[in-house]
């Protein structure tokens, strides 16, 4: 087996929390754990608990002193001694390898995340001086939207001069959707792309205590929404076609909303009558048992950039969903295949599926199992690093 060391680069990593900090753990935890060989990821220091290289779970960390320059965009201290120092040790780390076992066939490689970030382009050049293999893998699948019109449009022009050489200067580009992809070819380049899925963790501490609804609402069909609550997930429309509801119906159901985010003051000012129920701020671990109690799954999404990882919760727990096919949910909701796919995002449309569809909770079971085959086909952990690897053992 060709033994294969990845330098991986990343602008954030766990402790921070968004979700690609977590993957991008996870292919290095794995990766060693899977016996490919060595693992190093190298990261801004931005909300590091400190300022120290570490070792965890077999892989190794090292930090780049940085900044936010502006919100969520680090910057890298290029003035700071230890900036340089990252870079002696890589080569260091490089070198060594070539001296283990002259019967090992064996090599570094470099791995960058999402284009936009500096990172990105500091370590094309890495690779290039060091004349390393470089893996590209985008998770994003549109152009970064701000909450300025101005703003947006010079990120635009941004993106469109300096990333496209991401793309055409990296010897390969893994895309994690189809939708990833096809933003690539049509906006940037056209070029081989292989499309590697990212994986569902899936695992469940039922150890937690936590809400039980069908005691607190005992007799309601209940229905759901879980995950930040952003301007784009678009859960007022969820909660305004409650309101145009009849009686009869609502009595049946119960509208569940689960953590917080910049849109809860809002979306409380919506529920005039204080109808909807309201659990604030979960964990991770404690969201995923409050949602495997949900009888439907409503994925209420406008227009967005990746796929949302509580739609694929739902999917693996059995949930009866309803979805809009934005941030990617056609890629993985075939319309009364498995499950509801909506033709769009619209108040009315969501009112006209929770009307039909409360009254045919009889065939979840039938949705069910295929979803079942899809999850552990195409979102599974050590079959995407497999992937991962085949990718890199060919470039």
């Amino acid at each position: 087996m060709k033994k294969i060391n990845i330098i991986q680069f990343m602008p954030y990593f766990p402790p921070h929390k968004w979700w690609v900090e977590t993957v991008w753990q996870e292919i290095g935890k794995y990766w060693c754990k899977n016996n490919y060989w060595s693992f190093t990821n190298v990261i801004f220091d931005i909300w590091q608990l400190n300022n120290n290289n570490y070792e965890l779970d077999w892989y190794k960390v090292i930090l780049l002193p940085s900044f936010d320059i502006i919100p969520n965009f680090p910057f890298p201290k290029f003035w700071n001694k230890q900036f340089w120092n990252v870079f002696k040790e890589l080569k260091l780390l490089i070198n060594s390898s070539k001296q283990v076992n002259d019967n090992i066939e064996q090599n570094y490689v470099v791995i960058t995340h999402t284009r936009f970030f500096l990172s990105s382009y500091i370590w094309w050049l890495f690779s290039r001086k060091n004349k390393l293999k470089w893996l590209h893998i985008e998770h994003w699948s549109d152009y970064v939207k701000l909450w300025s019109k101005i703003k947006s449009k010079i990120s635009y022009f941004y993106d469109r001069l300096i990333w496209k050489w991401i793309f055409k200067k990296c010897d390969k580009i893994i895309a994690i959707s189809w939708a990833c992809k096809n933003f690539i070819l049509n906006e940037f380049i056209t070029r081989d792309i292989d499309i590697i899925y990212r994986w569902l963790d899936n695992s469940l501490d039922t150890n937690i205590n936590t809400i039980d609804l069908k005691e607190k609402f005992p007799w309601k069909i209940i229905i759901w929404f879980v995950w930040r609550i952003l301007k784009w997930k678009n859960v007022d429309s969820l909660i305004n076609a409650y309101y145009l509801l009849n009686d009869d119906i609502k009595n049946k159901i119960q509208i569940v909303i689960v953590w917080d985010w910049e849109e809860l003051i809002n979306l409380k000012n919506i529920d005039k009558n204080n109808q909807i129920y309201f659990t604030w701020s979960k964990w991770f671990n404690e969201a995923l048992l409050i949602q495997k109690q949900f009888d439907i799954h409503f994925h209420t999404s406008s227009p967005w950039w990746w796929l949302a990882t509580t739609l694929l919760q739902a999917m693996y727990l059995w949930c009866f969903i309803i979805a809009t096919p934005y941030e990617w949910a056609n890629e993985v909701i075939d319309d009364s295949v498995n499950w509801i796919l909506l033709e769009n995002d619209f108040v009315e449309s969501i009112k006209k599926w929770i009307e039909k569809w409360i009254e045919n909770l009889d065939k979840k079971n039938d949705y069910s199992i295929v979803n079942t085959k899809i999850i552990s086909e195409k979102f599974n952990r050590n079959t995407s690093i497999e992937k991962i690897y085949k990718v890199l053992n060919n470039i």
